[in-house]
């Protein structure tokens, strides 16, 4: 609290602290103002924040308290509306000119959203932004998703450079090329990595050596260059055309830019061809001296600018292809602009896999993936699928509005799905289709759906999102929707896209399974999510892979995800606001009889349609999320609630029941997370089953459905709940010569009696503590509040460690 005064706000606040909880009052006294609490505790260090007095220092005071608080943190500010005072414009004392200062900052500060304002005197409540549902302890939120801005060049930008191609047809495919094969990327690190610090810059270099040397060996150019690469020059205004040497040149009028962008960088003169310009007689020339040039087959420009396109809060990086070759139109450099401020703070969720899948993402968009490009695509004998001009070779059709080119049917199609079930009713849904010969295969295969037309296109989201990846709702975690929500693949899909492009030979040994929608038929990938959930749920049917759970997150089921290697919960969430009504899903929800309410529920990624599925999770203020194979994500002791060990060797397994927690030796006990799931490491064992490793004890699964008790004493507590063994096959079925257990005609009839647990509970503490008589509830959990309602209820959403008053 800054500014206690008698102690009335923090005496209510620490009433409803759970016991670990910290609570540090603060006051403008001698004997205190020297402990320098800012710099002791430092960023990101509390749950709640009560600014109270001291009103000239408001604004210091704010700004040093979105430094300290968590993300998803409330900061509350005493005496905003001042007794009517700022409504008195000749009141100009310290204390009412900084007040309003700090309601103007507060009202346009994209770090955090107004949640309430209390009239009369005033009290401000504010939440530091980041996308999260509040769940049982440990809080954990649905995956932050890292969304991707791709912009193309516009056509007076867009330009050929000064290389062509020789035939490399004389290598035929396999699904592993040698080393003279692999596609070279030459990279270069603008100065604007430099700037960054040691880490950062080592962080984005790992990253773009992974990315890139995953495609120098997925891919290579089926034509190869014949010379170093050299860039064309910009021109300061209106190009003029002329053909030589049967290939396109670009001739500034008068004069060259000073400096030629890729991007967000400056290209460096040593990249760059001899300036070519015509005056107004038509007299042509070349003027100074040409780069020594890159020998390689692709430039890629890495910068870390924060851009405007950066401002959106998801935006991780950018990106834009920059010139063509004059052959056979392949992009022959691009840039990515990595957004530094993601690198920095409070960025958790962010790791080095999310990373480097994203700078793959983005580097797709130079190569290929970009609404830009699809007009430039050729087909198998290098022929252009769209018309082009002769008079210019580029192709006929310009869409202002959309700036680019426009392709032929034989790339993008229009198609109508009539009677698309929405709430309100049907309509006609208008979808864009990739239908190139490869995609249209492949896609077909994926779904089991044979009259499918292509693979759909995303509908959503602005310039540089739609219309330049894959459809979110199906095709979720492929590497190229337009939003990272959970571990992404590079599947065949995409790869099918770089071979119909005409530019490239691919290794589809490279891609990996997609499991999103697999075989789910035509049904799953012509209609609505709302059409599939209510045709799964009048059959009684799972509505997989999308799911429903309560509207209410405190009772919000973690489960396993289908490939049980992480923990998941269905991502449906109530919006401030309804949603569009044509991705509204729902008719009726439990308890909850507003018609305006259900229509504000809606799944957590508005580019899948706004469609609820099992997402996976990250959990609050660590580094941690709930893939099961990640070592780094294994909690400490003290916050290891249900005896969780993630590594190599763990995978994903339901809990059957109630976890329970007897703890400072049986004295006290609690809940844990209900209906949850946890991560176990696993030993097969042929012809047996499994085990599950939890604690110091093996726990055997024979059969799928089995109810397994757990009873295991660990770090002075006792842990007693269920887990439900799955498929035998799902855990153990990858490994060679592995057999799992015929499974029994009749599955054993098991109804674990929560009397039956507590009596083997009771046996433990007696045993190991000499106690007698276990506890009926945690008393921790029993909060009697009386006072101060509006805070204590503020703080109730979280499970607050560290609260600054």
């Amino acid at each position: 609290e800054i500014g206690t005064f008698t102690g009335y706000t923090s005496l209510a606040v620490a009433l409803a602290l759970p016991c670990d909880g910290e609570l540090i009052p603060c006051d403008i006294n001698d004997q205190y103002v020297r402990q320098d609490i800012w710099k002791r505790f430092g960023p990101h260090s509390f749950d709640f924040i009560f600014i109270n007095d001291d009103k000239a220092n408001y604004l210091q005071y704010y700004d040093l308290s979105l430094q300290l608080i968590h993300s998803n943190g409330l900061i509350a500010i005493d005496n905003t509306l001042w007794n009517e005072r700022l409504l008195n414009e000749n009141d100009t004392s310290i204390e009412t000119i900084a007040i309003r200062q700090t309601n103007k900052l507060v009202k346009n500060d994209n770090r955090a959203d107004i949640r309430f304002l209390r009239l009369g005197d005033g009290t401000t409540i504010l939440q530091k932004k980041i996308k999260m549902v509040c769940l049982t302890k440990p809080v954990f939120i649905i995956h932050e998703c890292f969304a991707s801005v791709h912009i193309s060049p516009d056509r007076h930008q867009l330009q050929y450079s000064f290389v062509r191609t020789v035939s490399n047809r004389t290598h035929h495919r396999a699904k592993r090329w040698t080393t003279s094969d692999m596609f070279h990327i030459l990279i270069h690190y603008d100065a604007s990595v430099t700037k960054l610090s040691k880490d950062e810059q080592n962080l984005i270099k790992e990253a773009v050596d992974a990315a890139t040397g995953y495609w120098s060996n997925a891919i290579r150019p089926k034509y190869k260059l014949h010379d170093r690469i050299r860039l064309a020059r910009q021109c300061p205004s209106r190009k003029m055309f002329i053909v030589e040497n049967d290939y396109s040149i670009y001739y500034c009028s008068e004069k060259c830019l000073s400096e030629t962008r890729c991007g967000d960088i400056i290209v460096p003169d040593e990249h760059l061809h001899q300036c070519h310009v015509c005056t107004k007689d038509k007299k042509c020339e070349r003027i100074g001296s040409k780069g020594g040039g890159v020998d390689a087959e692709f430039i890629l420009y890495v910068s870390a600018i924060e851009t405007n396109r950066c401002e959106p809060v998801d935006t991780l990086a950018t990106a834009s292809f920059c010139q063509l070759e004059s052959d056979q139109d392949r992009p022959i450099a691009g840039n990515i602009n990595v957004c530094p401020r993601r690198l920095r703070g409070d960025h958790n969720s962010i790791d080095f896999d999310r990373l480097v899948s994203t700078i793959k993402h983005e580097i797709l968009h130079t190569l290929v993936f970009s609404s830009g490009l699809f007009a430039f695509f050729r087909d198998s004998n290098g022929d252009p699928f769209t018309e082009r001009d002769p008079a210019t070779r580029w192709p006929k059709i310009y869409d202002e509005k959309l700036q680019v080119y426009t392709p032929s049917d034989k790339v993008l199609q229009q198609v109508v799905r009539k009677n698309w079930k929405t709430r309100s009713g049907t309509i006609d849904k208008i979808t864009t289709m990739l239908v190139t010969p490869k995609v249209k295969a492949i896609v077909r295969e994926h779904f089991g759906c044979p009259t499918l037309e292509g693979a759909e296109l995303e509908n959503q989201g602005s310039v540089g999102t739609a219309l330049t990846h894959w459809e979110k709702r199906l095709f979720e975690h492929e590497i190229m929707t337009g939003t990272y929500t959970q571990e992404s693949v590079i599947s065949n899909l995409t790869l099918a896209l770089l071979e119909d492009s005409g530019w490239y030979d691919v290794s589809y040994a490279f891609g990996k399974p997609l499991l999103w929608g697999r075989n789910l038929g035509c049904d799953f990938v012509k209609t609505s999510c709302k059409e599939w959930i209510d045709s799964k749920l009048e059959k009684k049917e799972n509505p997989y892979p999308f799911c429903i759970s309560s509207p209410k997150p405190n009772h919000s089921k973690r489960t396993c995800a289908y490939t049980h290697d992480k923990v998941v919960m269905c991502n449906l969430v109530e919006y401030a606001d309804p949603i569009p009504a044509e991705y509204q899903i729902f008719d009726s929800l439990p308890n909850i009889t507003d018609q305006n309410e259900i229509a504000r529920f809606g799944g957590h990624v508005m580019l899948a349609d706004y469609c609820p599925y099992n997402q996976e999770l990250t959990y609050k203020n660590t580094n941690r999320d709930s893939r099961c194979y990640r070592s780094e994500n294994q909690p400490s002791s003290r916050e290891n609630y249900a005896l969780e060990k993630f590594s190599s060797g763990s995978k994903c397994f339901d809990h059957g029941s109630i976890w329970e927690q007897y703890i400072d030796q049986c004295r006290r006990k609690r809940y844990i997370a209900p209906q949850a799931a946890g991560c176990y490491h696993f030993e097969c064992i042929s012809s047996k089953g499994f085990y599950i490793n939890i604690g110091k004890d093996k726990y055997l699964c024979e059969y799928r459905g089995q109810n397994v008790t757990i009873l295991s004493a660990e770090h002075d507590s006792v842990y007693a709940g269920t887990i439900i063994c799955p498929d035998c096959q799902i855990i153990c079925g990858s490994l060679d010569n592995f057999q799992c257990p015929s499974q029994p005609n009749f599955y054993p009839v098991q109804n674990i009696q929560q009397s039956n647990l507590r009596a083997s509970v009771h046996n433990i503490c007696k045993h190991l503590y000499k106690f007698n008589q276990l506890p009926m509830s945690d008393k921790t959990d029993q909060l009697h509040i009386k006072s101060h309602i509006l805070l204590i209820f503020l703080i109730f959403s979280f499970s607050s460690k560290n609260i600054l008053i």
